[in-house]
């Protein structure tokens, strides 16, 4: 346990190491994580490609179609993830190029990698659970609402589907009911050709 003399000697020092005062020192210090950039709060650093980042999250997000905002963060991290991981095989490529390799920095950017190979696995594995999950839920939303139309067809009678809970449009669940009759008719008129060829 300090003392209250300890207690205020460390008080007295601390006034003797507050930062950077200046706003050039402020500004240096601000940027002391952009050195390599591995562990820096902004994505794009400077001299990376804007349209490089933009085109790899605009792939990503197209290839994941988040449909909340918490799909959409996640397959946000993905591509900031990834995008970071792009860095540091920049980063290997020019320390193992220059004409003095600076091991020291290689083995920082090795365990940078490292820990961002297991930030993007984690993350993916969420996102494709995540994804996975609502998709089934609405395949799941969208048989049962084939079978409710099919049913009123077949009765003569409308079912309200959103009074009962489904977050289908009408329009969407006959679309789907005719594209499998469509699907369905093709099939039969393949097979029944089949049938005269042999």
């Amino acid at each position: 346990m300090a003392t209250t003399a300890q207690i205020d000697a460390n008080i007295q020092n601390a006034q003797f190491s507050t930062g950077p005062r200046t706003p050039e020192g402020k500004a240096a210090s601000s940027q002391n994580a952009l050195k390599h950039g591995l562990s820096a709060k902004a994505v794009l650093l400077p001299g990376e490609d804007e349209a490089d980042y933009l085109r790899l999250c605009a792939e990503t997000l197209n290839y994941w179609k988040p449909a909340n905002a918490q799909e959409e963060a996640l397959v946000q991290y993905l591509c900031d993830t990834q995008w970071r991981l792009t860095r540091c095989a920049r980063l290997e490529a020019a320390i193992l190029s220059a004409e003095v390799p600076d091991f020291k920095a290689l083995d920082s950017i090795g365990r940078h990698e490292s820990r961002l190979k297991r930030n993007h696995s984690a993350a993916f594995k969420e996102v494709r659970s995540l994804i996975n999950t609502r998709l089934a839920r609405q395949q799941e939303d969208l048989e049962d609402a084939i079978t409710i139309r099919t049913a009123d067809k077949i009765k003569k009678r409308h079912t309200d589907l959103a009074a009962i809970g489904f977050d289908l449009p009408l329009e969407e669940v006959d679309l789907v009911m005719l594209r499998d009759d469509v699907v369905a008719d093709a099939q039969s008129v393949i097979a029944a050709s089949q049938l005269h060829i042999h």
